[in-house]
């Protein structure tokens, strides 16, 4: 019953992030990451790499209280709590919706989970 319920509601968080995304066209502020070889040794910055990225890519429809599909990705709690799922959603291709992700960007956003989602 537990593994049903989890899937139900992984599904509508999933189905939910697909629907109600409505990105606009704007110009990104910062620079887009663009590592060409992600260097096996560096340790992946929330602040530097994660925080631009989210700005970049997510948070104009994942943030504030009416964010897409419930899920906030503003701040640092935030994309943590998301950020395994964000994950599944990115390499599906389900997000964002304006595109999939560069393998630079993925390989990114993966490397800091596995390194623990460090708030550095």
């Amino acid at each position: 019953m537990k593994k049903l319920s989890f899937a139900i509601l992984g599904f509508t968080l999933i189905g939910g992030m697909l629907f109600s995304c409505k990105k606009t066209s704007t110009t990104p502020t910062t620079t887009p990451i663009t590592p060409t070889t992600l260097d096996t040794t560096k340790v992946i910055s929330y602040k530097t790499d994660i925080a631009p990225l989210m700005s970049q890519e997510c948070t104009s429809c994942h943030s504030g209280s009416n964010a897409s599909g419930g899920i906030n990705l503003s701040g640092y709690s935030n994309v943590s709590k998301y950020a395994s799922s964000s994950l599944s959603a990115i390499n599906s291709g389900f997000m964002p919706q304006s595109g999939k992700w560069s393998a630079d960007k993925i390989a990114v956003f993966s490397k800091w989970i596995s390194q623990g989602k460090l708030n550095n």
